[in-house]
């Protein structure tokens, strides 16, 4: 079981990392990789913990040598060239399993939802100026076509506070520097990362595009309606598309009612060639994120920082989502092997035949496999791994524990 989940991060490691060394006994770049894996599955709630664990496992390792190792960037250049490679390679094998497959004109378009996460401080953490703690705050993007992870950048933290919009603003182009898909990526956000102007001039140096929410307080100016199709199932929900002015720009603004809820909610985007249920169905992925962070706070208990520092902070960023890259690959290749969360599908399927057909949402039930990973799982994984199950025994698990719930 070991090597079925650990081998593609360590073939990563071996063959595409430039700044890997070739160290003899000790913490080498290899054991260094997978503790911080298994540190970030194994839920342990401190560092000393981790390590007492894997003594108790007769593995030891100095302490001083485990919490240096956060400090090192030349660690952190290896950590970083792995978990970059790997999204490109998992997204690659993942291509089968796209959430937005059934969407044609979506394919070519690299779309992330993007948000900031907090966590609590590490314990010797500095206090700001007032005495008080600062919670380590980073941003992350959720691919939307297979639900892969990548840290960008940490906004707060280390008695420093920022918000995560300029932060976000003088990072972002790093995530669209060796994406494959051609088109220009689109970007899902909150209110919060709501900059006209700069959004607008993106669009027109075809950099970038947004989707987000109006804020409350915005007061547009409607020039007209962009005709739609109401009779497209994708549309349905959508009462208006149209022209708006803002102080200092000019976006598209869609108006929906959402059949499930009736709720009403204001979209605000520079995508203009979209169907706008659409645009609709990408912001309400957008909450695909907000479950990933529910996972690493409730089901893998990452919810403290494991250092101080830009360094020990981007570290933790990468080995969390490098987990969860690998657990969404291992599901992917258990599909392929006729292996599913069947118990999550059946749940979904018998929630839409509960719904009446005149509040079904036709665009978001076309979305495949979009869904959290789950509780068992997980647990599955990391008993495999702690109790080193051999993969014949552990293949009959994962089908006992992905058939039904305990």
């Amino acid at each position: 079981m070991d090597d079925t989940f650990m081998q593609p991060a360590h073939d990563l490691l071996e063959n595409y990392s430039r700044a890997k060394r070739h160290l003899a006994g000790g913490l080498t770049d290899e054991r260094f990789l997978r503790w911080g894996i298994m540190r970030a599955l194994e839920n342990d709630e401190s560092g000393r913990a981790f390590l007492q664990a894997q003594a108790d496992q007769q593995n030891p390792l100095a302490r001083s040598t485990w919490f240096d190792a956060f400090k090192s960037s030349r660690r952190l250049a290896m950590l970083t060239e792995v978990a970059t490679t790997s999204y490109h390679c998992f997204a690659r094998e993942l291509g089968e399993r796209d959430w937005l497959a059934e969407y044609e004109e979506l394919k070519d378009h690299p779309i992330w939802a993007v948000d900031g996460h907090q966590i609590a401080h590490a314990t010797h953490a500095p206090r700001d100026g007032k005495g008080r703690h600062v919670a380590s705050g980073m941003i992350y993007g959720l691919c939307l076509h297979g639900g892969l992870m990548r840290p960008l950048a940490r906004f707060q933290g280390d008695a420093k506070r920022r918000h995560e919009w300029p932060v976000f603003k003088e990072n972002w182009r790093k995530w669209t520097q060796h994406e494959t898909r051609k088109a220009m990526p689109i970007i899902v956000a909150d209110p919060a990362y709501v900059d006209n102007q700069h959004w607008v001039l993106s669009s027109i140096n075809r950099e970038a595009l947004i989707i987000t929410r109006e804020k409350e307080n915005m007061a547009p100016t409607i020039y007209g309606p962009h005709a739609f199709e109401r009779d497209d199932p994708i549309n349905r929900g959508v009462i208006a598309d149209e022209l708006a002015g803002y102080s200092n720009a000019a976006l598209r603004r869609i108006r929906y009612r959402d059949p499930a809820t009736g709720k009403d909610f204001v979209f605000i985007t520079t995508c203009k060639h979209l169907r706008p249920g659409l645009v609709a169905l990408l912001y309400f992925l957008r909450w695909k994120i907000e479950k990933a962070y529910d996972v690493f706070k409730n089901r893998l208990a990452v919810t403290k920082a494991w250092g101080t520092g830009e360094t020990a902070a981007l570290m933790q960023a990468h080995f969390v989502a490098l987990l969860h890259n690998l657990l969404t690959l291992l599901l992917a290749r258990l599909e392929h092997t006729g292996l599913g969360e069947h118990k999550v599908i059946a749940k979904q399927r018998g929630r839409r035949e509960r719904t009446a057909a005149q509040n079904r949402v036709p665009a978001q039930e076309k979305v495949r496999h979009a869904f959290t990973l789950t509780c068992q799982f997980i647990r599955l994984v990391r008993n495999c791994l702690r109790y080193k199950i051999p993969w014949e025994q552990a293949y009959p698990l994962f089908k006992q524990r992905m058939q039904c719930y305990l």
